[in-house]
Formats: structure tokens, C-alpha cells, sequence
């Protein structure tokens, strides 16, 4: 076990960069989230590489069993970060979540378990470590206000006369 001790940060604000390179070598990232799950829904991971590399459903949910998270928040305090394998009839993503929606702010803190850089965790990726590829975290954008209801779809669909009290919401036109 290869113990990286430096720490990258960066930080996730409207009208900032969507993407977090993963070929550092680094053990550690503190991710500065502004709006988690109203401005930012989660962190995807995205690659260049194909199912055929290597990167099947089986070898992300792998990779992400070697991931840990905590979310900080001042609200809520210190959460486990939900990290997941969503899968697809073309295949699967890792994604990440960054808290609460009701923090104004908060600090997404991801490790790899085994101490490693983040550039030797993606290299697990594929089935050839020494070919060149990217891996980064993309920050999707969220969809919705969850707040005012506007979050997942309703029962009653997205954009129902039910969820927004007739085309008015709030009293306001």
C-alpha cells in the first residue's frame, strides 16, 4: 500500500469548471461544493475508456468499492458520501453525491481506501495500466430547485399544474 499524503482542492461554483481531473497523484481531494443538489446534483466519473478496455459495470463497481467519502457540512455535520454504480442497458457510471440539499455550502472529502493516488486507482480501470486514457469527476448540474418541488419528477410529472398550484408558485405569477 502506496500512501499518498498530499491533498488536492478545488472548488465547484456556478460558472466554474465542471470537470476534476483524477490522474493526480494525490490520496486525497477536498472538494469545495457551492449549492450541493440545487447548483450541483452529483460528481460523475468520466472516461475515455470503453467497456472493451476493460471498464465494464463489474470493474466500476470495483473501483468504487475502493472510494470513501465524507460530506461537510455546518447544518449537518459530517456525513458519509453516498458513492454508487447506477447501471444502463449501455453499460454503468460511478457517481458520487455531495449532501444535502440544504446546505448553502459544504466540502466533499474523497480518498481511495488503499492509500493509493488517485492516478493509480483510475489505472484499475482498464485492463491495460500503461495505456493513456482520462478519468475525471464531472459535476452534473442539477436539474431542479428541490426546495420548491421542482427536484425528481412527481407521480404527477415535472412540470404538473399539482406540483406548482396552477402555473403560480408562491403566490407570484
Amino acid at each position: 500500500m502506496t500512501a499518498s499524503p498530499v491533498t488536492a482542492s478545488t472548488s465547484l461554483f456556478k460558472g466554474g469548471p465542471s470537470l476534476i481531473d483524477l490522474m493526480l497523484d494525490v490520496g486525497e481531494l477536498r472538494l469545495t461544493v457551492t449549492g450541493p443538489r440545487m447548483l450541483f446534483e452529483k460528481l460523475v466519473l468520466v472516461t475515455t475508456l470503453s467497456a472493451l478496455d476493460g471498464c465494464t459495470v463489474a470493474r466500476l463497481r470495483d473501483v468504487a468499492g475502493l472510494l470513501e467519502g465524507t460530506v461537510h457540512c455546518g447544518l449537518i455535520g459530517v456525513q458519509r458520501a453516498e458513492i454508487t454504480v447506477v447501471t444502463h442497458r449501455s453499460g454503468g457510471r460511478l457517481e458520487i453525491g455531495l449532501g444535502p440539499a440544504s446546505m448553502y455550502q459544504s466540502e466533499l472529502v474523497l480518498r481511495t481506501r488503499t492509500g493509493e493516488s488517485f492516478r493509480r486507482w483510475a489505472t484499475r480501470l482498464s485492463d491495460d495500466p500503461t495505456r493513456a486514457f482520462l478519468a475525471a469527476l464531472h459535476a452534473e448540474t442539477a436539474t431542479g430547485h428541490l426546495e420548491h418541488g421542482h427536484g425528481a419528477p412527481s407521480e404527477h410529472g415535472p412540470e404538473s399544474e399539482h406540483d406548482h398550484g396552477g402555473g403560480q408558485h408562491g403566490g407570484h405569477p
